[in-house]
Order: structure tokens, then sequence, then C-alpha cells
């Protein structure tokens, strides 16, 4: 076992994993509690799809022109679902963000249709590259995510009023369409630079299950992030220690354990609340 924790790759893969599960967790108690959970999946798709496109355009090499491709897209989604909250009265935004993904996905799909490289490609944007990553890469990403939690944490306030309560921020006079584009604005900004490291569905599973777990702990906003952030770290070392030993692939086998120990947490809270009603 420490043989493994001194493998230049699975150190580099376990850094980005925690690097990834820090910032992902925080955006995730916003989303649970908006109840938008399938929105990280859609910005991650128009993310991959603008991926596709670069490879389409010859920019697959391109690491600069293939981001801001797929930061563009992100952006694009960004700005409808921000337009869309609060004016969807009849249809609930989950619809519309749904429609969104599958749409993207499947312009994915025709998009590497005619490339030579696509299966690989369309394979990459889904369970991503944690073992090969470059640590110069993950170095600068963990920049980016501390400036985008710097931003979050200097305009705590208006986020988390747009989150818990947005009637009553806009009748206090938010511009909640502007808060909502900056908060998806910078959602978006970590979902595009996190999908080319991990794929679509592990970013989608430490967006989410983290937070459920921190949520599930306690409703107070500090102790569900203190419980989501070990809850995160934790499954990630023990997903990637499983991967190295069984040779399976490091998104899938992490995605797996941050289920599973979310279903332990569950029957262990489960147990120690009925003992304390007891």
């Amino acid at each position: 076992m420490t043989d493994v924790l001194q493998l230049p790759f699975f150190q580099s893969a376990a850094i980005a994993a925690l690097v990834l599960a820090g910032i992902h967790a925080y955006l995730g108690f916003h989303i649970v509690r908006r109840g938008v959970l399938f929105v990280d999946l859609a910005l991650a798709q128009m993310a991959a799809l603008g991926v596709a496109m670069g490879v389409v355009l010859g920019r697959e090499h391109d690491e600069v022109g293939s981001y801001l491709l797929a930061l563009g897209m992100t952006f694009v989604g960004a700005a409808l679902f921000a337009w869309l909250r609060g004016r969807s009265k009849q249809v609930p935004l989950e619809a519309f963000i749904g429609i969104v993904f599958a749409t993207a996905q499947a312009a994915v799909f025709l998009v590497l249709e005619k490339s030579p490289a696509g299966p690989e490609h369309l394979k990459e944007t889904l369970v991503g590259s944690l073992f090969t990553v470059d640590p110069g890469h993950i170095a600068r990403v963990a920049v980016l995510y501390a400036v985008v939690g710097a931003v979050h944490f200097f305009l705590r306030k208006p986020f988390f009023e747009i989150t818990n309560d947005p009637e009553g921020a806009r009748a206090r006079g938010r511009r909640v369409f502007l808060w909502d584009f900056l908060f998806y604005a910078t959602f978006g900004l970590v979902v595009t630079s996190s999908v080319q490291i991990a794929g679509v569905l592990l970013v989608f599973g430490f967006l989410v299950i983290p937070a459920v777990a921190g949520l599930m702990a306690s409703s107070r906003t500090g102790i569900a992030l203190i419980v989501g952030w070990g809850f995160g770290f934790v499954a990630s070392v023990l997903g990637l220690l499983a991967s190295v030993q069984w040779d399976m692939p490091a998104a899938p086998s992490i995605l797996v354990t941050l289920s599973f120990l979310l279903l332990v947490v569950g029957l262990s809270l489960g147990v120690v609340r009925r003992g304390h009603r007891a």
C-alpha cells in the first residue's frame, strides 16, 4: 500500500482529485440547496461540446484554444440558466436543464462522429484522464480554483441570499439575474477545467455527493461544508487506491466509492438518530 502512495502518477491524481473535491463540495452546496442538481451535468456537457468542436476544427492540441471554446459554450449555458430562473413559471427549470444536457450530448456525438479520434475523445469527456494529467496543469487549475474560491468568499452574502431565498433577495433589491449569471459563470469556469481532468461523470459526483453527505449530517452551513470536504477527500483517496489495486479506471472508481460511502454515512446517521430517539 505504501508503495502505491509513492508512485508519481498516483500522487498527481490524488492531488488533482483533492483540488476538485474541495471546490466542488462547496459549489455543490449551492446547487443542492437550489434544487438544480443536473445543472452541473448540463454545463459540463456544454464544455464537452466546446472541446468536441475544437477537435473538429483541428484545435485538439491547442490547449488555450480548446479551453476557450469549452469556456465559451459553458458561458452560453450559464447565461441561459440565469435568464430562465424565475421566468419559467409553468415549466420547472430542471426540464430546461435536462433539454440542454441531452441536446449538448447529442451534439457531441454528432460532432465527433466524423472524427477518426472521435471514440477516444468521447471516452475522455466521460471519464477524464486523472492518471495522466500533467502536474503543471493541476497547479494552474488549483490557482484558478483559489481565485474562484476567493471571489465566492468575498461575495458569499449575495450568493447565499440568492441560493436560499431568491424571492426575498429580489424584494430587497438584489439584481438576481446578474448575481445568478456571476454565480453560473464562476461555476462554469470550474466545471470547464474539471471536465478536462476528471470527465463529466466524476465532476457531477464531486458536485452532488459530498454536498448531500454534508447536508445529511447537518443543516448548518459551516458543519455541512466541513463534512462534505472531509467526505470528498476520503472517498477520493480510497477510490484511487481501489483503482490501482484492481487495475480499474480512476474516475469511475472514485464515483462508485463516493456513492458507496454515501450509503454508509446514510445508514450510520439513521442508526445514530434512531438511538437518540429511543
